[in-house]
């Protein structure tokens, strides 16, 4: 049973990869009965946007949603499924491999040409033969001006919406927490899409201002990962299931 309970307020790490709680390598992970491979580019701190880069590396948040996926395979298997701030690919790819109908994943321009890389070297994985993922398409998505939803899903229908949207570790920096809930806005359905973000405590001004926007627009319940699905996690992260408020 999920929490509803403020995460404490507490000081926490800056952001770095100083050792992931979570295994990964780039040479593949075990997931769930296949192999990822994600590739990564390490300290592209020039590539450019507000991001600093970080869209080129795997970071735990990633690991999280994905490995809470694994365990809850329902929540995308058959979805039409978003995913903001994608980075390498890790979570949308993961989607597919878990029997999502089509996968939608988005960054700013420079993160694209590695995320469709990974898209091609893990493609037996997720048009595998049991639940095969119709398509996974990487797009730019700026939040400071986020496209059309049908745009993103190449769709003619205006009406078009995403079941799922997914979001990893995208909440560490103030100027970007903004144009973030206003893109979840503008992309969600009033109690029809289910958001899932996990999210890295990093320091109290980002994370009181995440929480009370993230509050504003949606209800929110604390995932407990330990008795929903057996999976353990560092305090400072958090798994939210939201739903837009009506």
């Amino acid at each position: 049973e999920s929490e509803r309970t403020k995460p404490e307020s507490e000081p926490a790490p800056l952001l770095a990869i100083m050792g992931r709680f979570y295994p990964f390598d780039e040479s593949g992970i075990p997931f769930a009965d296949t192999t990822l491979v994600i590739q990564e580019m390490q300290n592209q701190s020039n590539a450019g946007g507000e991001d600093g880069g970080t869209g080129l590396n795997v970071w735990d948040g990633a690991l999280l949603i994905a490995r809470y996926l694994e365990k809850r395979p329902e929540i995308v298997r058959n979805k039409k499924v978003l995913e903001l701030g994608s980075g390498c690919g890790l979570v949308g790819i993961a989607s597919g491999i878990l029997g999502a109908n089509e996968v939608v994943m988005t960054d700013l321009q420079y993160a694209l040409p590695l995320m469709r890389e990974n898209v091609e070297r893990n493609e037996s994985s997720w048009k595998g033969e049991e639940l095969p993922c119709q398509r996974i398409e990487c797009e730019e998505c700026d939040w400071f001006a986020p496209p059309p939803i049908n745009e993103l899903f190449g769709s003619k229908n205006e009406e078009m919406r995403p079941d799922v949207i997914l979001v990893a570790d995208c909440v560490w920096i103030s100027s970007l927490i903004a144009p973030l809930l206003h893109t979840l806005k503008m992309y969600t359905t009033d109690g029809y899409t289910q958001v899932i973000i996990t999210y890295q405590q990093r320091g109290r001004e980002a994370h009181e201002e995440f929480w009370q926007g993230i509050h504003e627009l949606f209800d929110v319940v604390v995932v407990d990962t330990e008795k929903s699905a057996g999976l353990t996690k560092p305090d400072v992260f958090h798994v939210f299931e939201c739903t837009k408020k009506k």
